[in-house]
């Protein structure tokens, strides 16, 4: 009997110890699978935005993102391998359909869409360094994502920043985000001159009025009455 309860106590040990292995191992696995399928969408989306987007700061961070998630990606790889796990060769398919979607877009209605897909990726991004790096079990890619955080958090702050840029955006048309209105008006009513210039954004407007009344009216009324009443009265 005893040697039943034994071999019983030494099962349930053995078979807790595996269940703690299998949960680490799929927690590692987890995290392994689901940064490698960021870091795909990033730089999928991102060499997307670089054929279509129509900011040119859309365009440099875009660029940003393709080199920064490359490298992030490489030695993600480098780190799977060495822990016998298989990343995953593309995205998910939330991504993918975020991607066609974004296909279809075009101008500044796609800059907005496309920043507003990395304000919530990166949001996601940092959720899921910032969890590893706090709790992470396996010590290499507890490090790796306490190293790789502070790039993410930057990420997000930058595509915040343009996001809220590009919302402004007029749709379809080109944005600096420089606005110049300048108004000058001259009005000299003392001669009869009047000048006003009106200029808008990109738009020149020049409405020249001169109206030159001169009315001279010379009244010369010269009225010389001369009456001359000579009487004369000779009385003699």
């Amino acid at each position: 009997m005893r040697k039943i309860l034994a071999l019983c106590t030494t099962l349930a040990i053995t078979v807790f110890v595996l269940n703690g292995v299998i949960s680490q191992a799929s927690n590692q696995d987890s995290f392994y699978t689901q940064a490698a399928q960021m870091g795909l969408a990033e730089v999928m989306l991102s060499n997307l935005a670089l054929q279509r987007a129509n900011s040119e700061q859309v365009r440099s961070f875009a660029q940003q993102m393709v080199t920064d998630h490359t490298a992030t990606n490489q030695e993600l790889t480098s780190l799977a391998t060495g822990k016998n796990v298989t990343l995953p060769t593309d995205t998910d398919a939330k991504h993918r359909a975020a991607a066609e979607k974004l296909g279809a877009a075009s101008g500044t209605d796609f800059d907005r869409a496309y920043m507003k897909q990395m304000v919530k990726d990166h949001e996601s991004a940092v959720k899921l360094f910032q969890r590893e790096s706090d709790r992470g079990t396996d010590a290499d890619s507890k490090a790796f994502a306490a190293k790789t955080l502070p790039a993410l958090q930057n990420h997000l702050q930058m595509a915040r920043t343009l996001n809220d840029s590009v919302k402004n955006m007029k749709s379809g048309g080109n944005s600096n985000g420089n606005s110049n209105s300048n108004s000058d008006t001259n009005m000299n009513s003392g001669g009869g001159n009047m000048n006003m210039n009106s200029n808008s954004g990109n738009m020149n407007m020049n409405s020249n009025s001169n109206r030159n009344s001169n009315s001279n009216r010379n009244t010369n009324s010269n009225t010389n009455s001369n009456t001359n009443s000579n009487t004369n009265s000779n009385r003699q």
